[in-house]
């Protein structure tokens, strides 16, 4: 009944516009002024459909935004791999006050988290990495992140490795003489044992590490097992260590002697020898002749050996006398040495170095133990050797 009474209504008043203004300009008048009625009708039920719409999102002025982005960069020196899923990570992003934000997969986070103003502490991590444990390589970044109400933070991260890497390796004549231990390694959260037969790199927490012998008891017995230091180092992430572990055959004496650390690695250069040598810092701790070569490019480090022999050439060396030149000597670890690939050559500069060592002048040097200190080098006459020297004492 409404309507017809509303329908009336506008009929009623058109018939008093056409008596006023004529039935065509009433007509006209009219229909505009339905127009405008449609106009702002449909407009009204826009924005009452716009405000009833449950779809829509608004953000909110007193919050800032975070959207984190990740950089598939990856810092390492691990063995080559194919750096793993990220969108497998876990994300953590927590409050200042220790409120728990988001913890879960980086590939399930939200685009774009609103967040209110404060600071915020975020952590992604490839695996939860705690005590040592072999082919554990973790990947991981750490960020604090300043939100601010009404802007967008853009935050990257990059993950590099974060934890070490140590691998050992053992010369046959090593196992057989420690065959009744078993090597242990050491971090600041724990061990692991490193069987003789393992070639895998073990990860551990940067900061100190060590390597030691553990004896190896008979099941059932109570007693404290021995062990054998072997070293001890203070690594920092991303560092790649290898290891070899000889038995030193010219230091028989007992069991804690005689061992031989060769440290090699593509980003870590070290020599100790255990009984029988050490690491160039000192005369009494000079390197032995077959360490130079893994220490090429060291400067101002002691080495010492016994003086086997002169004349060197490209191929060859003279093991007796007579010797006919002054500018380079041959050293061993043995004074008996006669093959070439196991001598060290040396470089002598003229003046008082060459007058003291040279075989030429003073052939009685031959056979006699020398340290030397001066700059390894890859070759010199082939050989792996000391050039300059810089001083020299028998």
């Amino acid at each position: 009944m409404r309507g017809f009474f509303l329908f009336g209504t506008k009929l009623k008043l058109f018939k008093e516009w056409s008596m006023l203004i004529g039935f065509t300009h009433a007509v006209r008048l009219f229909l505009s002024a339905g127009v405008l009625f449609c106009a702002f009708g449909v407009f009204t039920l826009s924005v009452l459909s716009l405000t009833s719409c449950n779809g829509l999102t608004f953000q909110d002025d007193s919050k800032g935004v975070l959207k984190i982005v990740f950089s598939p960069e990856s810092i390492t020196k691990a063995v080559v791999r194919e750096f793993p899923d990220s969108n497998q990570f876990t994300l953590s992003i927590k409050s200042s006050s220790g409120s728990v934000i988001y913890n879960g997969k980086y590939g399930a986070r939200p685009a774009n988290m609103q967040l209110d103003a404060g600071s915020y502490d975020i952590s992604i991590y490839s695996r939860m990495f705690v005590t040592p444990a072999f082919e554990s390589v973790c990947y991981s970044d750490n960020k604090t992140v300043v939100i601010q109400s009404g802007k967008t933070y853009l935050l990257s991260l990059v993950c590099r490795q974060s934890n070490v890497g140590l691998r050992l390796s053992f010369t046959p004549e090593f196992v057989n003489r420690f065959v009744r231990y078993k090597p242990e390694v050491l971090d600041i959260k724990g061990s692991i044992l490193y069987p003789y037969t393992e070639t895998r790199f073990v990860y551990l927490n940067p900061g100190n590490i060590s390597v030691r012998l553990k004896e190896v008891l008979p099941d059932g017995s109570t007693a404290t097992p021995e062990l054998i230091p072997i070293l001890d180092r203070i690594v920092t992430a991303r560092d790649m260590l290898t290891i070899n572990l000889h038995a030193n055959p010219d230091d028989p004496s007992s069991s804690k002697s005689g061992i031989l650390i060769d440290t090699s690695s593509n980003w870590v250069f070290e020599n100790i020898v255990i009984g029988g040598g050490g690491d160039g810092m000192t005369k009494e701790s000079a390197f032995k002749v077959e360490q130079i070569a893994q220490n090429a490019g060291a400067k101002d480090v002691w080495i010492t050996g016994f003086i086997v022999g002169g004349d060197l050439t490209a191929s060859g060396i003279n093991f007796d006398a007579p010797f006919g030149s002054a500018t380079n000597i041959a050293i061993a670890d043995s004074p008996t040495v006669r093959e070439r690939i196991k001598c060290a050559s040396v470089a002598l500069p003229a003046g008082a170095i060459r007058d003291l060592l040279n075989l030429n002048t003073t052939p009685s040097n031959h056979g006699k133990r020398v340290y030397l200190k001066g700059t390894l080098v890859a070759a010199y006459f082939g050989l792996a050797g000391v050039n300059p020297v810089t001083a020299a004492q028998f």
